[in-house]
């Protein structure tokens, strides 16, 4: 028994029991991951009872799942400085770990609060906002939903997922349509306003989880610019919940099956002695979150193809967005999570950076650049976009011509931006003043009192990854 015991790996550390910063992480994983494959096989398997067992041991029983979702949405997740309607944030230890403890209580749900973010075309997107122990009993239920979802997910779909990103989207792309007989056709889509117009009836039919507790997240209501007044809501998913991706994403899977199923591979005559041979539709889908592209031979195929998915989403209270979808032929090219695919006749499939990235990313930086005084928080916040912007389309072709555009556009807005902070000096002075030889080239730098000096990342990867600070 004793040998048994010094095995177990305990949930706190030996010098700090019972504390947040004392909780084993490594532990607690463990522990978090290996409930989730066992929900993962029994749903694999089929059986829903043990699925449920499974899942009420997480949300009602596992200290360890308790730990996990409170240090999601407290510390990990990009909202954590956002309270709800009831002001509360968990910000100290003591209140992370206390919160952890509550998470077994049972508590009322709390409406929303609903604000409005600016979306890529220019209109206003409603975002509600749960407050933090709905939050967190969300991220809580997600990790019971997640490994069911995962389960019987399409093998094409790669938004919102674990272990998957738009880099693998970008890969079964190349697969699908670098090789001979690949289509020449895209359907390329968005479906209309997914976590706003899901129907309920559908959610709560279909959803593996207890549907009262669902059922009290997704009618809750919203309070809306400060107003005192409580709005019902009748349909969707808020898009600041935990949970919404994934059910998202469950109520998405199946589009790939329903489409082999529509469209099946037809058989053509040989010649005497043979057998007949199948003729590929040519119809894959390839889907992150609720934007996806279809291939097929033809266009008139993916117009029936697109009437297939508008019956496949309309029990589900969805359809498809007619002014983000397109038909294309694969020489005209199309756009995809930032990336422009394009094939000529006889040539390769090229793969370059799609010019509305590239005009978001300097209005990034121009915005960077004017509204920042100081130089050294100027490269602080310049860096890790320009890094991360790299990396994510660094295999990307024509790379080089994008990054020397770049670097051209970046140059030009730091001039602008010294000229502007020394109104009575020229544009010689400037650079002479902020511009350095760094690694062998001309770089911008900053220098603060206490003589720490700051260097700016170009774009380029071949430069070594330099820190913020270089001396």
């Amino acid at each position: 028994m004793n040998l048994l015991q010094s095995k177990i790996q305990p949930i706190y550390h030996s010098s700090k029991e019972d504390t947040w910063t004392g909780v084993n992480w490594s532990k607690v994983e463990k522990t978090v991951d290996n409930l989730q494959h066992r929900i993962t096989k029994a749903a694999e398997l089929g059986d829903y009872r043990k699925v449920r067992n499974l899942q009420r041991l997480i949300t009602k029983r596992s200290l360890s799942a308790n730990l996990k979702a409170v240090r999601i949405v407290a510390q990990n997740n990009s909202g954590k400085k956002t309270p709800g309607i009831d002001g509360q944030l968990w910000t100290t230890p003591k209140s992370k770990l206390q919160a952890a403890l509550e998470l077994r209580k049972k508590s009322d749900v709390k409406p929303l609060k609903k604000m409005y973010i600016p979306s890529a075309n220019g209109s206003q997107r409603p975002f509600g906002i749960p407050c933090m122990s709905d939050r967190a009993r969300q991220a809580l239920w997600n990790m019971a939903l997640l490994p069911v979802v995962e389960a019987t997910s399409d093998p094409h779909s790669y938004g919102f997922r674990p272990y998957r990103g738009c880099w693998d989207a970008n890969a079964q792309i190349r697969t699908l349509l670098d090789k001979p007989n690949r289509p020449q056709w895209v359907l390329d889509a968005d479906i209309e306003k997914c976590f706003d117009k899901t129907d309920y009836d559908w959610l709560f039919k279909n959803t593996p989880m207890k549907t009262k507790v669902l059922k009290s997240w997704l009618k809750a209501g919203y309070f809306e610019n400060n107003s005192p007044e409580l709005f019902p809501t009748k349909e969707g998913t808020p898009q600041g919940g935990v949970i919404s991706p994934t059910l998202a994403n469950l109520t998405l899977n199946g589009l790939e099956d329903h489409l082999k199923i529509q469209f099946k591979p037809g058989k053509s005559y040989r010649p005497k002695g043979r057998d007949k041979q199948p003729i590929t539709t040519c119809i894959h889908i390839v889907r992150y979150g609720a934007d996806f592209i279809v291939t097929a031979r033809s266009q008139r195929q993916l117009e029936r193809v697109k009437k297939v998915i508008n019956e496949f989403l309309a029990p589900r209270g969805l359809r498809i967005n007619e002014t983000k979808t397109s038909i294309r032929n694969l020489s005209e090219g199309f756009d995809f999570l930032g990336w422009t695919f394009r094939k000529s006749a006889n040539g390769p499939l090229l793969c370059k950076i799609s010019q509305k990235s590239i005009n978001k990313h300097q209005k990034e930086i121009k915005y960077l650049t004017k509204t920042t005084h100081e130089p050294e928080l100027l490269i602080s916040k310049l860096n890790p976009k320009i890094r991360g912007w790299m990396n994510y389309y660094h295999g990307a072709d024509g790379i080089w011509d994008v990054w020397g555009v770049m670097n051209k556009y970046l140059y030009e807005r730091l001039i602008k931006w010294g000229l502007r902070r020394h109104s009575n000096k020229t544009k010689k002075w400037v650079f002479n003043r902020y511009w350095k030889h760094v690694n062998g080239s001309w770089t911008f730098t900053g220098t603060t009192k206490e003589n720490t000096e700051y260097s700016l990342q170009k774009y380029d990867l071949r430069q070594k990854k330099i820190a913020t600070r270089i001396s």
